[in-house]
C-alpha cells in the first residue's frame, strides 16, 4: 500500500554506461565520469527523511528487494500534489550490476516482473518503493 511504499521511483539511464553498463563498466574513463550507483531525489524529501547529498541510502519496494546507492538530492525533482497529497518521486539508473570497475546494486530488483499482457514487456520504468538512510 502507500503508507508502506509511499514514493514513486522511476529508472533512468546514465550516457556514460550502455544498457547495463557490461561492457562500459569495464572501461576506466568511463568509470571514472559516472563511478557507482545513485538515488536523486528532491530536497523536499531528502529534508522530510534526514538525508544529506552524499549520504548512503537504502531503497525498497514492496518485491521485498532492496538496494543502496549514493543520494543525489537535486533541485531537478520536486513533490507533486496529488489529490491534496504530497508524493515524493525519486530516479535511479539501471546501469549497475555484479561485474565491472564500478559495481552496484540492480535498479530493477525493485521492479515488477508483470508484463503488458499484449506485449509480453515488463514495467521496469514505475514502481513505489521507500528511501531511508543507510
Amino acid at each position: 500500500t502507500t503508507a508502506d511504499y509511499p514514493i514513486v521511483a522511476t529508472s533512468s539511464r546514465v550516457v556514460e554506461h550502455m544498457h547495463t553498463g557490461a561492457i562500459t563498466r569495464h572501461l576506466p574513463w568511463l568509470v571514472e565520469l559516472m563511478p557507482e550507483m545513485f538515488i536523486e531525489m528532491s530536497e523536499e524529501l531528502a529534508s522530510e527523511k534526514g538525508i544529506a547529498n552524499g549520504d548512503i541510502v537504502v531503497v525498497e519496494s514492496a518485491r521485498g528487494a532492496s538496494i543502496k546507492g549514493r543520494a543525489i538530492v537535486t533541485m531537478r525533482l520536486k513533490p507533486f500534489q496529488i489529490n491534496g497529497t504530497t508524493v515524493h518521486q525519486i530516479n535511479g539508473p539501471w546501469n549497475w550490476g555484479y561485474m565491472g570497475l564500478s559495481k552496484g546494486d540492480r535498479y530493477n530488483l525493485l521492479t515488477s516482473r508483470i508484463g503488458d499482457p499484449n506485449t509480453g514487456i515488463p514495467e521496469f520504468r514505475a514502481f513505489l518503493c521507500n528511501v531511508k538512510k543507510a
